[in-house]
């Protein structure tokens, strides 16, 4: 049977409480924390992974968003960590045995079915090179999150809003148990995010440098931006 999901869009209504104050360190930890609180009384417990999106204008937050709870229709039961089939498969075949190379097959942003090796002695396709690097994108698209997607539903048409944006390497915090991926882009042009996925980039199987989309989410409240104003995405990955 199909899953369809109701979004909870007014569960993320607090964050609005940071509209107006400047753009630090404090300011994303409260914004965490609001988040982390409301996904926390979904009846599953553990996160998983969780997105914050931030339109900044000359350092003053003008809107922030998160991560949208999902509620089953069929069960009634609150899903706060949809996670895309791509990464369970991804993390699946590093759990397989043998001597072979292990190679998994999941699909890469335009849908292509590429084969990844997860595992092998001698080869190494995870971030080969410096210059490849996990991406975070935004879009317009609205549809709630199914586990098959594999990229953005909808693409803006103004640059650079319309690509990937580069981040930052993450590093682990042991003490928290996660690791955060975050970038920032100035818009230029304007438009309403609704979505948001992480994607990086991986070398096949064919030595074909591709991207695939790990996580989509559904930002709520929606963020408005326009020319000039900064685009900030953060995940984070409870462990």
């Amino acid at each position: 049977m199909k899953q369809e999901y109701v979004l909870l869009r007014t569960e993320n209504d607090l964050l609005n409480s940071l509209i107006g104050q400047s753009f630090n360190q404090r300011t994303k930890l409260e914004a965490y924390k609001i988040l982390t609180e409301i996904h926390s009384k979904a009846q599953d417990r553990s996160i998983g992974k969780m997105a914050l999106c931030y339109i900044v204008d000359k350092n003053e937050i003008k809107g922030v968003g998160g991560s949208t709870l999902l509620k089953d229709k069929r069960t009634k039961v609150i899903i706060s960590n949809l996670i895309l089939d791509q990464f369970g498969i991804l993390l699946a075949g590093m759990f397989k045995g043998g001597t072979a190379i292990k190679s998994v097959v999941i699909n890469d942003i335009n849908n292509f079915a590429s084969t990844l090796v997860v595992n092998s002695a001698s080869l190494v396709n995870f971030n080969e090179r410096n210059d490849i690097t996990t991406l975070v994108q935004v879009g317009s698209g609205s549809t709630p999150p199914a586990r098959t997607d594999f990229f953005v539903e909808t693409i803006f048409g103004t640059a650079p809003e319309a690509s990937a944006i580069a981040t930052a390497i993450p590093v682990f915090n042991s003490g928290l148990g996660n690791f955060k991926v975050t970038g920032s882009i100035n818009a230029g042009g304007a438009g309403t995010i609704n979505e948001s996925i992480l994607r990086p980039n991986w070398q096949d199987s064919g030595s074909v440098f591709r991207s695939f989309t790990l996580f989509r989410d559904i930002i709520s409240p929606a963020q408005s931006f326009i020319i000039g104003q900064s685009i900030a995405l953060e995940y984070t990955i409870q462990l």
